[in-house]
């Protein structure tokens, strides 16, 4: 057997392969026992076929078992000794029989390799780290608010005229282009003034309209709009008043806390929220710092990167937004969108995210940065606590399903970006 590796850009090797006629040889001779002694023919006995006859009446089918003998055992040999790994599945392509006589086989083996590269200097860094405020009493007013108006009734209001505030009852029908369009066009459609959940202008041009009024809204559709055909364009909406209704909030006072389930006085309530402010501002802070971290880690560290796990990772962002169109009962057609569109707007992105992977790797080996099995059960041990799940089964189904090592190497990452967090301070 003879090989030659061949280097090519993304990580490529393309490994061109040729069998020697002692091993094909050697294949075809075990294909050819193999059929002689199972061979059934009229006019002969199993295993008495005479061979001439069973290599012309099998001829094209022991050629496809050779070919299925000689490739993986040759490709097994290169593999092993060339002593790489594949980070996608190894294509093999051109698998043909050479010579006068087929007394060769040559193929190409095309594999994606690791990246081999030197990292830059990451102790230098530097990072902005977002100084905490103290938690501010109209802070922790502003959350109570919300949780007085997650538990508030709607209720009819007492005058005709839509006001700030108000939770009103409208049907509209959309038009764009001097078109009608099915989805702008709705019968029951409940909009809280101020707000600002709806089209930019909406909100406003609504209120001051009274019970039962009519009129024709003018706005224009916002960049982020979840249905990208009408993005940026004019539209004309014919909108009607149905109901006008205001939110009957609830006192605040110590039945009203303990009606939550986890507090008994308001006290408690308030210190509650504002140890959840402050731990939700310190992780939004730390989310910052991870973010600018990791920005100029890929800006200073520029390698090449295997295609094939780009577009592993395009199709995880497609499925991510998939699923988060689902949950608005929308799919990507609905939304205007093509999944072209999407993976070609996610491919730099996904590109980032694989080589920030090696980056971490990197920075764990020059760290010495290791994950233990312990450290994996522990994790599962703290999810299934969280999931009121039982923690051995959990454990068994990660191991069974594969998930244990992709949960290391989520750790391993996390430890690192956790080191780096301590160097830039």
């Amino acid at each position: 057997m003879k090989y030659e590796v061949k280097d090519e850009k993304n990580c490529k090797k393309v490994i061109n392969v040729t069998a020697e006629e002692k091993e094909v040889k050697e294949a075809v001779d075990k294909v050819f026992e193999k059929y002689k002694n199972n061979a059934r023919i009229d006019g002969f006995r199993k295993g008495k076929v005479p061979a001439d006859v069973i290599k012309t009446q099998f001829k094209e089918a022991m050629k496809e078992d050779v070919l299925k003998e000689v490739v993986p055992e040759t490709y097994r040999q290169v593999i092993k000794e060339l002593n790489v790994q594949s980070v996608t599945y190894p294509d093999l392509q051109d698998v043909k029989f050479e010579g006068n006589n087929d007394e060769k086989v040559s193929y190409k083996i095309i594999i994606e390799v690791n990246p081999e590269f030197d990292i830059a200097d990451y102790k230098n860094i530097k990072v902005q780290h977002k100084k905490l405020e103290a938690v501010k009493n109209e802070d922790i007013e502003r959350e109570i608010k919300r949780l007085r108006q997650y538990r508030g009734k709607l209720k009819e209001a007492e005058r005709d005229t839509v006001m700030d505030g108000d939770y009103v009852g409208v049907s509209f029908v959309g038009f764009v282009d001097n078109a009608a369009h099915p989805e702008l066009a709705t019968d029951n459609q409940i909009i809280q003034i101020g707000s600002k959940t709806f089209i930019d202008g909406m909100e406003e041009k609504i209120k001051g309209m009274k019970l039962g009024q009519e009129k024709d809204i003018d706005v224009i559709f916002p960049a982020d709009y979840s249905n990208k055909k009408f993005v940026g364009k004019e539209a004309m909406f014919k909108v009607k008043v149905k109901n006008i209704k205001v939110l009957d909030l609830p006192e605040l006072n110590d039945e009203f806390v303990k009606a939550l389930g986890k507090y008994n006085t308001v006290d408690e309530l308030k210190n509650a929220i504002k140890e959840a402010l402050a731990k939700q501002a310190a992780d939004d802070a730390r989310d910052d710092a991870i973010h600018q971290l990791t920005k100029k880690l890929v800006e200073t560290n520029k390698f090449e990167i295997p295609e094939g796990l780009v577009e592993q990772e395009i199709d995880n962002i497609t499925h991510r937004y998939e699923s988060y169109l689902a949950q608005q009962g929308l799919t990507i057609e609905k939304a205007g969108m093509n999944r072209d569109e999407i993976k070609k707007a996610n491919r730099k992105q996904a590109e980032e995210n694989i080589r920030l992977i090696y980056i971490l790797r990197k920075i764990a080996e020059k760290e010495n940065i290791n994950i233990q099995d312990q450290d994996v059960e522990n994790e599962i041990k703290r999810i299934s606590q969280e999931s009121n799940q039982d923690p051995e089964s959990m454990i068994k189904q990660a191991k069974a399903k594969g998930d244990w090592d992709a949960l290391k190497a989520k750790l391993k990452e996390d430890k690192v970006v956790e080191k780096l967090l301590e160097i830039t301070k």
